[in-house]
Order: C-alpha cells, then structure tokens, then sequence
C-alpha cells in the first residue's frame, strides 16, 4: 500500500471515529433529556400526590380526591410514553390505578379544631385554583370543571358553616357571649361572600343569622 492510500484509509478511520464519537454524544444527550423529562413529569406527580396525601383526615369531596388521582395517573402513563422501561414505571402506575380505586367518600364533620378547619381551609383554597386555572393534565370538560367547583364551594361553606356555629352555640352556652359573637359573624361573612343562591345557602344564613341575633340579645342584656 502507497502512502497516499494509507494517507486516504487514515483520514477515512478519522472521519468515521468522529462520526461515531457525534453519533454517540447525540444519543447520549438524548437519553439525557429524556431522563430529565421524566424527573420533571414525577416531580409533579410527587406534588399532585402531595395534595392527595393531605386531604387525608379532611371532608374534601371523593370527586376531587379521584380527580388528582385520575392526574397522577395521567402523568405517569405520560412518563411512559417518554421512557418505556425507567426503573419502576410500572409499580407506580399499578399503585396509582389502586390508589384511584380505592377512593372513597368523606362526610363533613362538625368536630374538627381550629387548627384543622385552617388546614382544610388552605387545602381547599389551593385545589379550587388548581381546577380554576386548568393546571391538570387529566382533562376535564367545562360541565365536569363547573360541577367540582360547586362540590369544593359547598363543602367548605358546609364545613366551616358546622364548625363556626358549633363553636358559637358552645360559646353561647358557657356565656363567653364576645366570642360567640365572633363565630356567628364569621359564618355571615363567609355565606355573604360566597354569595351562592340556593336554599341550603339561604338556610345555612338564616340559622346563622338567628344566632347571631340571639347571642346579641344576651350582649344587650336584653
């Protein structure tokens, strides 16, 4: 062989290791990303179930609980579809198909604390802004969207509703009438604000307000 014809196969080996050397950066720098996009979709899976976690102990309606669940879900099929085989993919959809399976109903309670009812408050303030301002994967039509904000609206006024008459009627009754006052003004404000029209509402305003005339009666000394 010439030197010109070992020159030529030299450049050739060069020209192909360099090929191969930018074939494998791309590749890896695609398996990379894909990675990363994965770590992005199940840090918001770990968030959205963070939310689920803490409805936990609270009367979040069941709809709202399956709707975060339907997400997770969503995301995790989404990270699939990113990355066939990531590590434990598919225990982590199992687990949340179980996981939207088994919830179920939680009534509103008239015993919970103060610091709860300021929980559940929070919670329930951050998972009507979730539904408001479409920030789920799972899509859910206009009808769906309008019917869970109602559940949310309803259940908190119910909530907060048995738990500041509660409070009142107690206050009431051991003559701690400035308190009372407080809690029976509170659930005016709240129901006013809502400003809901239907005749739980209105019947929920009107036992607040009669209670609130009562407890002022006694402030009267009347």
């Amino acid at each position: 062989m010439d030197q010109m014809s070992i020159f030529f196969a030299v450049g050739g080996l060069l020209i192909l290791a360099l090929i191969l050397a930018s074939i494998a950066h791309r590749y890896h720098a695609y398996v990379e990303e894909r990675r990363q996009h994965v770590l992005r979709i199940l840090k918001r899976v770990d968030e959205i179930e963070g939310l689920a976690k803490r409805t936990v102990g609270l009367p979040v309606p069941v709809e709202m609980e399956r709707i975060l669940r339907r997400d997770m879900l969503a995301r995790l099929q989404a990270a699939k579809g990113v990355h066939a085989r990531y590590p434990g993919i598919d225990g982590m959809i199992s687990t949340a198909q179980q996981a939207l399976e088994q919830a179920a109903p939680r009534a509103a309670s008239a015993a919970m604390s103060e610091q709860k009812i300021e929980r559940f408050s929070r919670l329930m303030a951050e998972l009507e802004w979730l539904v408001k301002e479409n920030r789920l994967l799972v899509e859910i039509d206009e009808e769906e969207k309008e019917n869970l904000l109602g559940m949310l609206v309803m259940r908190h006024s119910e909530t907060l509703y048995r738990y500041h008459t509660g409070e009142a009627k107690r206050l009431l009754k051991s003559n701690q009438l400035h308190q009372a006052l407080w809690h029976s003004e509170q659930i005016k404000s709240i129901l006013q604000n809502r400003g809901l029209a239907n005749e739980q509402f209105e019947a929920w305003y009107r036992e607040a307000d009669h209670l609130h005339g009562q407890v002022a009666k006694r402030l009267s000394g009347d």
